[in-house]
């Protein structure tokens, strides 16, 4: 049971350059306090000399034991600290871990630099900030030895904080199994002030694709494990873009920053456009500012909106910003060339102005080299040929609209075999008697999951508003329970209420809401709504787009390119490239000119406008089919590769099985299949093909 006496507080010194860093400036929200607590962890492994770590970090509810002994000792004290938390992060190590003298040096004062030139914040700033700004927190370590728990909590009175070591004392096995430490290391738990936690899925999204983390992820040497609430633990790591195979590197040398200052700069090209990210923090796309073992933002200097940016990512190695941020730290009139909050780099500062200026000098030509040949070489269709797609694009969407929404309207799966006899009203039949075998006959069919949207992904203009409905299964879900949602930035969602409604006649509950994507959301981002009732949730993707787009796809292009891929559709511009350049629309061009067509009319030639049908669904179809598998539970997706690309190219041909006699017919016309269309054997075939005696 701990107990605090009064006498034994001890207050946090204060250096003063620490003020002038603004105080607790990180810590507010999650992107901010996970990078703080696994950097940490990474610190403390790194400095006890092992060649591979584990970190081991926790979502969930608070311990009952810690929670109780807090409120109470910390309410006899009357300090102004957070004494009730429903979820709380926990982040553990097997690093060098910390004793009392360690806990005293590190974290008893404000503004300690690390220890050494090349560490990250070891138990230093970072962690007061997470705790002060959440109203407290604690550390528990076993070192050389020893072991030692710490509170950390705002001071009663003026001084800015206050500590306290609840237990120092050497380690015996029941505190290694107390607090859950083998050998050496530290446990931190930081109480979230936040009433309710985000669903597993915004939570595991939130952690593997940080820019803080990106060099711990991909450090072969460290493990990094997540703890969901009622999920099994499960190793974390970050998966870059696929590589263009004909173009990996842009870009790889190093370049002049400044007099004594040069970056090596790497600009890599995905094979498939990179969506832009909800927040700075998480950006998949764009080159991370990197030094020394921090990463400190992603950036694609300024290009961010331009269309030919979007396959670009890479890395910027300066090793000049950690020496440049120590030096600001120790003068009399400090400019840091991080933020205070260490969310990126400060725009302020001539090094990163300059740092700026020299990776937009080496994009610059690359996004403008690749908006060029966007554009070469486009063959333009003729006003029939352009007609008929805009037939077939409204089938194709129209398609589209149906695959994504939810299969029938009482269930979410489509059943099995028949009943064998109709299901049972217990309201309008309650004397009729059960049958022999209830488990076996009419049993219905499970469905995929206990709340879903409607449809998803969903496609929206920046300011655009459209209504979205949700699913529950009243089985699972009961009536009256209680709906959370939580939006990326970007997105607002407003459901006309927020409790599960009584179901519908066809047995499940909806619940209708306006969604909104606001004014400043960058087109071409890649944003998600989820939504939260009891133990289930349930996620919506929106795809923020130009307002040129209508539907999901908005336009055939034809590019007389020789490619590997017959077509390849891009969600963001709507637009679906067909490479006609290939050696079967060569073959079929020069068959239409034979026939007679001019230039301008080969696209009406039926055989290359098939073909040219053919490859632009088919291109459709498999991203619609990658879409389908993104939204179904976490356990129903592949996770052998061999066993994924099965099930894309499954989910592909049911698409294509449902959808595509109808599409051909808005493409084609209605007079191919009246048997209007006639071959017409020549005389003399060139390319007649010999037969065996």
């Amino acid at each position: 049971m701990a107990t605090l006496d009064p006498a034994t507080l001890r207050h946090g010194r204060v250096r003063g350059r620490y003020f002038r860093e603004n105080f607790a400036q990180a810590g507010i929200d999650l992107a901010q306090i996970v990078p703080e607590l696994v950097t940490n962890a990474d610190a403390a492994i790194a400095a006890a000399g092992r060649k591979r770590g584990r970190i081991h970090l926790r979502f969930g509810p608070p311990d009952p034991d810690f929670l109780d002994a807090w409120r109470r000792e910390l309410r006899r004290l009357r300090v102004p600290a957070l004494l009730d938390w429903r979820h709380e992060v926990v982040c553990a190590d097997d690093g060098e871990g910390i004793d009392a003298a360690t806990v005293d040096r590190r974290l008893g004062a404000l503004g300690v630099v690390p220890e050494q030139a090349d560490q990250r914040g070891l138990f230093g700033r970072g962690l007061r900030d997470v705790w002060l700004a959440q109203g407290g927190g604690r550390i528990q370590g076993v070192r050389a030895g020893r072991a030692v728990e710490s509170w950390f909590f705002p001071a009663p009175g003026d001084e800015p904080y206050a500590f306290a070591h609840v237990l120092d004392e050497p380690v015996t096995p029941a505190i290694r199994r107390l607090f859950g430490i083998d050998r050496e290391g530290t446990r931190v738990t930081v109480p979230l002030a936040q009433r309710r936690l985000p669903p597993n899925a915004r939570l595991r999204t939130l952690v593997a694709p940080l820019v803080q983390l990106r060099p711990i992820l991909e450090a072969p040497e460290r493990e990094l494990f997540l703890e969901l609430p009622d999920e099994p633990l499960e190793l974390v790591a970050y998966s870059p873009p696929e590589p263009d195979p004909e173009r990996a590197v842009l870009f790889d040398d190093e370049v002049h920053v400044q007099r004594g200052i040069s970056a090596r700069i790497v600009v890599r090209r995905a094979a498939q456009p990179i969506p832009l990210g909800p927040s700075r923090a998480a950006r998949r796309g764009g080159l991370v500012v990197r030094s020394g073992r921090a990463a400190h933002e992603a950036t694609l200097a300024g290009l961010e909106g331009r269309p030919g940016a979007r396959h670009l990512f890479g890395e910027v190695w300066c090793e000049a910003i950690e020496r440049l941020q120590q030096e600001a730290l120790d003068s009399p009139r400090p400019q840091v060339v991080v933020r205070v909050d260490r969310s990126g780099l400060n725009e302020a500062h001539p090094l990163v102005q300059k740092l700026t200026a020299a990776i937009e000098r080496v994009l610059r030509p690359i996004v403008d080299a690749k908006e060029r040949r966007t554009g070469a070489r486009v063959v333009r269709a003729g006003k029939a040929i352009t007609a008929r797609d805009e037939i077939g694009l409204k089938a194709l969407n129209d398609a589209l609209r149906t695959a994504f929404d939810a299969p029938g309207r009482a269930g979410f799966a489509r059943g099995d075999a028949a009943a064998e006899r109709p299901p049972l009203d217990e309201r309008s039949a309650p004397d009729r008697p059960e049958p022999s075998q209830p488990e076996e006959i009419g049993k219905p069919a499970v469905p995929d999951a206990a709340m879903r949207f409607k449809q998803s992904p969903v496609r929206l203009h920046a300011g655009e508003q459209r209504t979205v409905s949700l699913l529950f299964d009243p089985v699972r879900i009961p009536p009256g329970t209680p709906i959370e949602v939580a939006t990326d930035p970007g997105l607002s969602l407003s459901l006309r209420q927020d409790e599960v409604p009584a179901p519908r006649a066809g047995g499940w509950a909806s619940v209708s809401g306006s969604l909104r994507a606001r004014a400043s959301a960058e087109p071409g981002s890649r944003l998600s709504v989820f939504a939260e009732a009891g133990s289930y949730d349930a996620e919506l993707i929106v795809l923020v787009v130009r307002h040129h787009a209508s539907g999901w796809v908005r336009e055939i292009t034809r590019k007389d390119e020789d490619a590997q891929i017959e077509a390849e559709f891009d969600p963001e511009s709507g637009v679906v490239t067909v490479f006609e350049g290939r050696r079967e629309f060569k073959s079929l061009e020069r068959a239409a000119r034979r026939s007679g067509l001019a230039k301008a009319r080969l696209r009406e030639y039926l055989p290359l406008r098939m073909l040219e049908v053919e490859v632009a669904a088919n291109a459709v179809y498999a991203w619609a089919a990658e879409r389908m598998l993104e939204t179904r539970l976490p356990g129903e997706r592949p996770a052998d590769p061999a066993d994924y690309a099965a099930a894309v190219r499954l989910e592909a041909q049911v698409l294509r099985h449902q959808f595509h006699e109808r599409l051909m017919r808005a493409f084609l016309g209605p007079e191919v299949f009246d048997g209007a269309v006639v071959v017409v054997q020549p005389r003399a075939s060139t390319n007649e093909q010999l037969r065996l005696p």
